[in-house]
């Protein structure tokens, strides 16, 4: 993806095409997960690409293009939100280290969906980050600029509350 955002920077609007082909269902998810509003999801989207295209010049490769790209999704998102004047981040108090084992959760991916729309915006983010996308929790920190044993401590609580809320759906009393 690197040698994309450097294509795009010489101006290959093909490059520009190809990178939109392969990672435009991957930043919309994220921006959903963020905004929580299909329309708004899409928008922003297309505003990532946009301004793929006009900063890729500033891409110097310090991370991955795929961080990179993020971040730009992740600072769009954000903007979006304060100006609908949304609190978006949760504060966590505390740097507390949680390693929590790794479970595997068999439940229907919508009911997944609906309990992960139950979260607060600050845990869905980093349960997306860390497990659809796959980014380790240094590259998570560094993308929201927040210490490393904080995203643990987030991902340990979300996982916490997601459990919870799967468990009590399983249970057919439905919290949805």
């Amino acid at each position: 993806m690197e040698e994309l955002i450097k294509r795009i920077a010489r101006g290959e609007e093909k490059a520009l095409r190809e990178l939109i082909r392969t990672m435009q269902g991957r930043v919309y998810a994220y921006c959903l997960s963020l905004v929580a509003c299909h329309e708004d999801a899409e928008e922003l989207t297309s505003e990532v690409f946009y301004q793929v295209w006009k900063s890729a010049k500033n891409f110097k490769g310090r991370s991955k293009a795929t961080t990179w790209l993020f971040g730009i999704a992740r600072n769009l998102c954000m903007n979006h939100l304060r100006k609908k004047k949304v609190q978006f981040m949760e504060l966590m108090e505390g740097d507390a280290v949680y390693t929590p084992e790794e479970e595997e959760l068999e439940y229907d991916p919508e009911v997944i969906k609906r309990a992960m729309e139950e979260l607060s915006p600050a845990h869905r983010e980093v349960l997306y980050l860390a497990f659809y996308e796959e980014l380790s929790y240094g590259e998570i920190a560094s993308l929201l600029g927040i210490p490393e044993n904080t995203v643990k401590t987030r991902v340990f609580h979300a996982k916490k509350k997601l459990k919870e809320l799967l468990e009590h759906e399983k249970s057919g009393k439905g919290v949805f």
